[in-house]
């Protein structure tokens, strides 16, 4: 129920009285908002005495709210504390973007992080309130001088990594969009371009068409070999696993990671996909969601953690406008275009929740 205060002074007198008119407080400037405020309980609200459209919150039950006092640390992956009294908890199980991603497939702020589990990446998009979603992971991956991916020491190389297969044979039935089909696709969140998983099984199913790939001009393990002949991002991202965790872990080892497709780096750099107007450009940049990412990245390397942000370069995608070439990403500024398989590019890879 709700209780509004107000003073009604009557006076009575028989004798003239001097008046002076006295200009009405303001409710807003009296810390009144319109607003409802989502912290605060239905019976919590003071109604302003000269404006019943405002009010302010003077006090909040948090059993009210939700929060109670029993211990959900053994069940719960995010816990959240009632702001009047930090003895009552919420749980928060579902996953928000920026959320720090567990080995054990749990979520959490990264300024509550939970240093008995092992953090795997960052929640960059998420679905059904936050029950499913996708995850990149901590760092760029790199590749040793012959632009090789070690797994075991998947940051620890000198190079970026290439993309490979200069030019490529695909498996039957197979058909990539245009670069004029990929404005309409990207407007309309078509699949082919958010899905990186998919685009990684193709990529490496495929078989090198360049002559000296069939020929064996490009000897295996060489660095040509692996710029022009080898599906060298796809493959390093599904050979990718954390390496705090085990390769055959059941949720985040290896075989459970790919290579992003361009729409998905979209939505990890933060896109209005309606403001796209064509198929390379910024049209459409909003930067939003990097912006979020970022601070996760942070907050996890200042507390020690082996995480770094997005560079503000180019990073490669699975998705392919044409035989040989590949899309791509500048996080600095959101920019897409396409470039040669064979240059150097960052990589990042992406996990479905």
């Amino acid at each position: 129920m709700k209780y509004v205060l107000i003073l009604i002074a009557i006076l009575f007198s028989g004798q003239a009285v001097a008046l002076e008119c006295v200009k009405q407080p303001s409710c807003a400037d009296l810390g009144y908002k319109q607003e409802n405020d989502p912290m605060c309980a239905d019976d919590g609200y003071l109604i302003c005495p000269f404006d019943s459209n405002y009010k302010k919150c003077v006090n909040f039950s948090c059993e009210s709210l939700g929060f109670t006092q029993s211990n959900k640390s053994t069940w719960c992956g995010k816990i959240s504390k009632c702001p009047t009294d930090n003895t009552f908890t919420l749980c928060k199980a579902l996953c928000e973007i920026g959320d720090v991603y567990y080995s054990d497939g749990t979520c959490g702020y990264a300024t509550d992080y939970d240093n008995t589990k092992i953090p795997v990446g960052v929640v960059f998009y998420v679905t059904d309130e936050g029950r499913h979603g996708k995850v990149v992971n901590l760092r760029d991956l790199k590749t040793d001088e012959n632009f090789s991916f070690n797994p075991a020491q998947p940051y620890e190389g000198t190079n970026d990594v290439p993309w490979g297969l200069r030019s490529t044979i695909f498996e039957k039935n197979v058909r990539w969009p245009t670069t004029e089909e990929t404005t309409l696709a990207l407007q309309k969140r078509d699949n082919g371009l958010y899905n990186g998983q998919e685009n990684t099984k193709i990529i490496l199913a495929a078989k090198a068409a360049y002559q000296s790939c069939k020929d064996g001009s490009y000897k295996e393990n060489t660095a040509d070999y692996n710029k022009y002949c080898r599906a060298t991002a796809a493959l390093a991202t599904s050979l990718f696993y954390p390496p705090e965790v085990s390769s055959d872990d059941a949720l985040v080892g290896q075989g459970k990671w790919y290579l992003p497709a361009l729409g998905e780096l979209m939505d990890m750099y933060g896109y209005d996909n309606a403001g796209i107007e064509s198929y390379n450009g910024i049209t459409g940049a909003t930067r939003e969601i990097r912006s979020i990412l970022d601070i996760t990245f942070s907050t996890l390397a200042n507390k020690g953690l082996n995480a770094k942000a997005l560079s503000t370069s180019d990073y490669h995608s699975s998705s392919i406008p044409e035989n040989s070439s590949s899309w791509l990403l500048n996080y600095a500024n959101g920019y897409r275009t396409t470039t040669y398989r064979d240059l150097p590019k960052h990589v990042r890879a992406c996990l479905k929740f």
